[in-house]
């Protein structure tokens, strides 16, 4: 048994941050970013914020604790960019060995350009974007759009995730994954369901009651 700990991030809190998210993302000059390539202004703020706000302490205190364990990062939809960005920030500092980072998001964004997404293939080969059938998010900002790009690699669930039947693709950006999807059948009701929970709302919720149908806060 292999022995681990983890970095956990939550994703978008509200239309608002949605909105601040969405324009800052698509129109705002994007931030070079230390591993690589250019990266979303506002994902780039939103990690360091965490990071210089008690992260960086209580991972430089894990890290030294548990070295030679794995460190898996993970989180969804902002907080699956969020993931990334520090998954790449922890390796280019030389602060734990890429190899033992494991990196798994869901419904992650479009982070940065293509020489991001290549520095980022480079320095973390454990690395998977798990998508949910039509999950509009994923294909945010669009394919291209300003050079966004994803880093590799995609696992693709066309279905209500309670099945294991998924395709894997291991390139950055691949026509056999959800880039097949069009976009007018894109939609938010994927985004926020992953493996039959409700994540939106369950977490809401404190992660209590039927988590496909948790009681309503709120959310979409």
């Amino acid at each position: 048994l292999n022995q681990y700990y983890n970095t956990d991030f939550r994703g978008t809190i509200g239309e608002k941050q949605l909105l601040l998210e969405s324009e800052v993302t698509l129109f705002d000059e994007r931030t070079v970013w230390v591993a690589g390539g250019t990266v979303s202004t506002y994902f780039n703020n939103a990690f360091f914020s965490v990071w210089n706000g008690g992260m960086k302490d209580d991972f430089l205190t894990l890290a030294n604790k548990y070295k030679g364990y794995e460190l898996w990062i993970v989180g969804h939809s902002l907080g699956g960019a969020m993931a990334s960005l520090a998954a790449s920030y922890i390796e280019n500092k030389k602060l734990y060995d890429g190899n033992l980072i494991k990196l798994v998001t869901f419904g992650q964004p479009r982070i940065g350009d293509k020489a991001f997404a290549k520095a980022h293939d480079a320095q973390i080969p454990y690395s998977f974007r798990v998508v949910h059938a039509h999950d509009i998010v994923p294909q945010s900002p669009l394919k291209g759009f300003r050079n966004y790009w994803h880093h590799k690699s995609e696992v693709w669930y066309n279905n209500n995730m309670t099945t294991a039947d998924y395709v894997e693709c291991d390139a950055d950006e691949s026509e056999k994954c959800s880039d097949q999807v069009p976009i007018l059948e894109l939609t938010f009701y994927d985004h926020h369901r992953y493996y039959n929970v409700y994540i939106s709302e369950w977490g809401a919720a404190g992660c209590t009651g039927n988590p496909a149908n948790p009681p309503t806060t709120g959310s979409k």
